[in-house]
């Protein structure tokens, strides 16, 4: 891709250039230009008059990607202020749709196409980095059919403005992206740097899974993640009930089925029956809960040779905590630590650091379930979040191999610039798994496959009645959304298979279950182990992506080995060919048979008898 193509060099827009920025002084007028220098990949413009100075570089990666870093530096020796500051793009035509992803509880990351008019706005509706919209748009060229797609990694409240700009007697478009400038008034100091969001973008043929299979790659390259575990997590299986001899009953299965991490989630501080009016405190409930036995069940867990988690909130704290009562001036709203503040973060790292001694903790789940919708200091939460990256950053040099999972209330922190920092993501509370092959399928279109935990939630009940025979059976009944409130039936294939592609965790009733149940699910997890490698590094394409069929590739980036589930829900269709991603001049190996990379792409895979709420699977092996 030419980085030419996306930067602004046309007469008609050089009042702008590659940034819109506003502040005490007035618009920044680059109608003297930029100067670009060359490195190899790396691309930089500099602009600068006696004001400010304006970094755009752009780092040319892997199959067409680009990375873009901006930055904006006071010259001047006082504080300025600045009320607007996003990067842009000038883009070809003028006739466009706009993809963009709306993200609420238990309905994250739900995707449309919609007609650019005038101009589309998508915003984090909060401090939480996908309140309300995850960050990323997607344009679709309707003259040309060409897609490109811009995924921005937030450090503040973000803001992505596509727009229809008219220039004399035509239209351009321009796609704006930073900063929200709602109520901002940024305070930057004499010489002091401000890096706005990175953007990872590039164009795609793909207009079902917007060609994720590249940013996938790029960024398992550059992050690269950790063995992927299979985990359990105590929430789902019984929420803040906490009785430790029938946790403990829960470790002894999970060693059985070859688990390799123990979790304790939230209800295992506070006072008496009440917990959350006390989160920021950390301190282990004595009358209630584990009564004191917490430690007990960790030295427990980490003889069976599990390491043992816990969950914490750091970001907050409750109404009734001492932590609030004792520093009120540590916190945003009541609520949210103010980690601008060093001596809030240092307050709040002691609580955390005593926990996670106390306990040997190993896997710590990061939950994040407050926000509030507008910085206070109207600072758009820039200081919040470079203060809370050094606490993570302190965090993570103090222990270096713990497993940290992120969580948002759900997804709300399911984004690019998180992972950085953490393993993987609980990625929605809706533990329906109908619902979660949605909600997974779409955030696979913006984040790579091995950062998101795939959870199994369910029950075994009995006294249901069979067709055709006189007594009744036992089923597997699954959790529908995020609280055990909806309940519905899910077969072993569709549930098997959705675990798959990313960490395998469970959050039920496990000692519970069936012993050959228990068996099939020591012979899935066994399986997993051995293709867990695969999906830590393999990249993901959705094939099909319908209300009743969604098909999902997981291959590497050689082709040597490619994955193809089929998840059918109320399918009315008889059959089905899918048209995998392979190595054209390569021969495969499907289901024992030899079959050409150039015979799978021009004729596909025949999925035939199709059933409801199933999963088939195609594995392919290059020869």
């Amino acid at each position: 891709m030419r980085i030419e193509k996306f930067i602004e060099t046309r007469e008609y827009i050089n009042s702008t250039g590659l940034f819109s920025v506003r502040g005490d002084f007035g618009a920044v007028n680059t109608s003297n230009g930029f100067v670009c220098q060359k490195n190899g990949k790396e691309t930089t413009y500099s602009y600068q008059d006696e004001k400010v100075r304006l970094t755009a570089t752009f780092l040319e990666l892997d199959n067409g990607v680009i990375l873009r870093k901006d930055s904006l530096t006071n010259l001047t020796d006082k504080e300025m202020e600045i009320n607007k500051l996003c990067s842009r793009f000038a883009m070809d035509s003028n006739a466009y749709e706009v993809y963009s992803q709306y993200s609420g509880w238990q309905h994250e990351n739900i995707g449309e196409w919609q007609k650019l008019v005038n101009q589309i706005t998508v915003e984090t509706q909060g401090i939480r980095p996908c309140d309300g919209a995850t960050p990323m748009v997607a344009l679709h060229n309707l003259y040309n059919g060409k897609n490109t797609v811009f995924h921005l990694l937030p450090n503040c409240q973000w803001k992505i403005n596509v727009k229809k700009f008219p220039y004399s007697d035509k239209e351009i478009v321009l796609v704006e992206m930073g900063f929200s400038d709602s109520a901002l008034r940024l305070k930057v100091s004499a010489k002091e740097t401000i890096n706005l969001p990175e953007i990872i973008f590039y164009q795609a043929q793909s207009k079902t899974d917007l060609d994720a299979y590249k940013l996938h790659r790029v960024f398992n390259d550059l992050y690269p993640r950790k063995t992927l575990p299979v985990i359990y997590n105590s929430w789902l299986y019984c929420f803040d009930i906490l009785d430790i001899d029938a946790l403990k009953k829960q470790v002894d299965t999970a060693k059985e089925l070859g688990f390799e991490a123990f979790m304790i989630d939230a209800g295992w501080f506070g006072e008496g029956e009440v917990w959350f009016t006390c989160v920021g405190d950390w301190e282990e409930n004595m009358t209630s809960g584990p009564k004191g036995r917490l430690k007990e069940l960790s030295d427990y867990v980490r003889e069976k040779g599990l390491t043992f988690g816990i969950w914490l909130e750091p970001e907050r704290a409750g109404k009734d905590s001492k932590a609030l009562k004792e520093h009120p001036e540590y916190y945003i709203d009541n609520t949210l630590l103010d980690f601008a503040n060093p001596k809030a973060r240092e307050f709040v790292m002691e609580k955390v650091v005593k926990v996670m001694d106390k306990y040997n903790v190993g896997w710590v789940k990061l939950d994040y379930n407050a926000t509030t919708p507008f910085d206070p200091s109207n600072q758009a939460f820039y200081r919040y979040w470079q203060g809370y990256w050094q606490f993570i950053k302190d965090f993570k040099a103090k222990y270096p191999n713990v497993y940290l999972t992120g969580c948002g209330g759900g997804g709300f922190r399911l984004d690019l610039e998180q992972a950085k920092f953490f393993d993987s993501f609980w990625f929605t509370d809706n533990q329906g798994p109908y619902d979660g092959i949605r909600i997974l399928k779409d955030a696979l279109k913006r984040m790579p496959t091995c950062t998101i935990d795939r959870w199994n939630v369910q029950t075994y009940c009995t006294g249901f009645p069979e067709f055709g025979n006189p007594k009744t059976v036992g089923k597997m009944i699954s959790c529908n959304n995020a609280t055990w409130e909806f309940l519905i039936g899910v077969p072993d294939s569709f549930v098997e298979e959705f675990m798959k592609g990313g960490p395998m965790g469970f959050s039920c009733d496990i000692a519970s279950f069936p012993q050959e149940y228990k068996e099939k699910w020591k012979n899935v997890i066994a399986k997993y182990k051995e293709d867990r490698e695969f999906y830590r590094t393999a990249e993901a394409r959705i094939l099909v992506d319908s209300e009743c069929i969604i098909a999902i590739e997981y291959s590497n980036k050689e082709f040597d080995k490619a994955i193809i589930q089929v998840f059918t829900k109320n399918v009315y269709a008889n059959d089905l060919t899918v048209y995998p991603v392979v190595d054209f001049d390569a021969e495969y190996l499907l289901n024992g048979d030899t079959v050409s990379g150039k015979e799978l792409k021009e004729e596909g895979i025949f999925v035939k008898e199709l059933v409801n709420n199933t999963c088939r699977v195609f594995e392919l092996i290059k020869k």
